[in-house]
């Protein structure tokens, strides 16, 4: 009797035993996203470049997870955990149904191995190692390069390249080398735990914001040239816009909201120059706090002229843009980041688009819709 005991207690022990390395199960959640479909990236932040976008309802695998960026806008919980799926990708579990117990937390090769980027550009995997202070990200590789966001101790990094800047002394290593990201930030490598060294940055691909204004033609920061004047790119790459321009029920609404997260990277529509960044907002109140519907004005905001006689406008961003009037920017090229200042009840990118300028009028913006779809960068 006491053998039989004995051995059917050692067969639920080991049935207890959770599986390890490549054989632990995954955790079965579904996707809650019912405005928009939800964005797997490549890293835990959402900044990070999107792989694809997961339906309302999708079913998923989740492998583990890490802290990331905290999200304060998900339907289901606020939390800074990011799930890693099977297949590498992250989704924010703030947008995640799932058992009550959480997923195991990532290893350190599980946060590094986020999917490579596309065929023709290639990154180098990286992992944040700043310990208890977040590792910042700039606009140019040296501290008194534009400040953009810190990322947590942990955060996986998709490296592009490398560039020689400021010498930091770090945890890893004292270095001059920065490792540029492939959302054009810069962090430093004396924080950044990599296998492989990155390529040289011979040919960046896209300038990150001037601290001033440059001459037309000018190199900016990081070497890119001013160029590509016709080109056009969604102000917020990864993310849709509503329809809203002029309804029925808002007709003084002449512009189209693309919903994001604060501190997402709003990126000029097309090369131009900066004519105005300005503090827009109901006399009594700050830019430089949250909004309401209740508030009059566009917070703060950034024009930029263009060629053609267009201009393109926008609206409630967290805090004054990074660039000046009479700079000069390059398509894709950060100009503020997405907040909810001036007349906005949750954060997102007022976009507006005006022809004949200047100046701008409501009597000459358009949808911004149509007109970005036909020039080959739809938003929505």
């Amino acid at each position: 009797m006491r053998k039989t005991i004995f051995v059917v207690a050692g067969m639920l022990a080991a049935a207890l035993v959770p599986p390890s390395g490549a054989q632990a199960a995954s955790v079965g959640a579904t996707v809650v996203s019912p405005k928009r479909p939800l964005n797997a990236r490549a890293g835990a932040a959402v900044w990070t470049r999107s792989l694809r976008t997961l339906p309302n309802g999708t079913a998923v695998a989740i492998e583990c997870q890490v802290k990331g960026q905290l999200i304060d806008q998900g339907p289901v919980r606020v939390t800074d955990q990011w799930d890693r799926l099977t297949d590498g990708s992250f989704i924010s579990d703030a947008w995640v149904r799932r058992p009550q117990a959480a997923p195991p937390p990532c290893t350190a090769e599980q946060q590094t191995a986020a999917p490579a980027a596309a065929p023709g550009a290639p990154t180098t995997a990286g992992t944040v190692a700043s310990g208890a202070i977040p590792l910042k990200t700039r606009g140019g590789p040296a501290r008194s390069a534009i400040l953009y966001a810190g990322l947590p101790n942990g955060t996986p990094l998709n490296i592009a390249c490398q560039v020689q800047g400021e010498q930091i002394t770090g945890t890893l290593r004292v270095t001059a080398m920065w490792d540029r990201l492939d959302s054009g930030a810069y962090v430093s490598d004396a924080y950044v735990n990599r296998g492989a060294t990155p390529p040289s940055c011979t040919a960046p691909a896209a300038a990150p914001p001037a601290a001033a204004p440059a001459p037309a033609g000018a190199p900016q920061a990081g070497g890119a040239p001013v160029t590509e004047a016709g080109r056009w790119v969604s102000p917020l790459p990864g993310f849709s816009a509503r329809p809203g321009f002029r309804t029925p029920t808002n007709p003084n609404h002449v512009g189209v909201d693309i919903m994001s997260f604060v501190g997402t990277p709003i990126h000029a529509a097309s090369a131009g120059t900066v004519l105005e960044v300005v503090c827009n907002i109901e006399a009594g109140h700050s830019c430089d706090q949250t909004g309401s519907a209740s508030v009059g004005g566009c917070g703060w905001y950034v024009k930029i002229q263009h060629a053609g006689g267009i201009s393109t406008l926008y609206c409630h961003m967290v805090r004054k843009g990074v660039v000046k009037p009479g700079q000069k920017v390059a398509a894709g090229q950060v100009i503020g980041y997405v907040g909810s200042s001036g007349n906005s009840s949750a954060p997102h990118l007022h976009f507006e688009v005006h022809v004949n300028t200047p100046p701008t009028s409501p009597g000459n913006a358009i949808d911004p819709l149509p007109f970005m779809r036909t020039h080959g960068a739809p938003i929505g």
